[in-house]
């Protein structure tokens, strides 16, 4: 147990001599765009095309977060140098500052102002390539389908003839004797 408070004790203090805002808000990203998506799909009373919608959206919402949080930070942080030689502060202060400013305006306005520029005609490109892949798909299941009616198979058919055309002879004949062997013993049992 004391190799392990030790451990603990020693990610502590490294972060707290080395903590950025960035680090807390990227870890949330993360986190929200591996569980948000994951917890969308377990879903059992929505919609499938609804969930992976909803999903996708929550997901590429926090990619952008994620993007936008690191773009931000590292242009504010570069201003630190000249902002601490300017006022005669602590370039490592100014850098802590600039860095939780800049997640304050990158959460506030950067990450909404992107998602509303971006989010639409992304998901509209997404549903439109999805529609013509179901298009693509409903199309080649069409011209397999079968057309399944009651009583539709007669006794006297083969079962290769019927369900594969592909079976060599030998397993034509073993189906077949399957298949009518199934059919005459299909009937109701009377009695016990």
């Amino acid at each position: 147990m004391g190799l392990a408070y030790n451990k603990i004790k020693k990610i502590c203090e490294n972060l707290g001599e080395h903590n950025d805002a960035l680090y807390a808000v990227l870890a949330i990203a993360v986190f929200k765009g591996i569980m948000r998506p994951t917890f969308t799909m377990m879903d059992k009373e929505s919609d499938k095309e609804t969930k992976k919608y909803a999903a996708f959206r929550e997901g590429l919402t926090e990619a952008i977060a994620f993007c936008s949080y690191l773009i931000t930070h590292k242009i504010f942080k570069s201003q630190a140098p000249s902002l601490a030689a300017k006022t005669g502060k602590s370039e490592k202060k100014i850098a802590n500052g600039l860095s939780l400013f800049s997640v304050c305006l990158t959460a506030g306005i950067i990450i909404p102002a992107v998602c509303n520029l971006t989010l639409k005609p992304v998901m509209d490109l997404v549903k439109k390539v999805s529609d013509k892949r179901k298009q693509k798909l409903g199309n080649d299941a069409m011209q397999g389908k079968l057309d399944i009616k009651e009583n539709s198979v007669k006794t006297n058919e083969s079962f290769a003839a019927v369900y594969s055309p592909k079976l060599s002879p030998n397993s034509i004949s073993l189906m077949d004797s399957l298949y009518k062997n199934r059919m005459q013993n299909s009937g109701m049992k009377v009695g016990g």
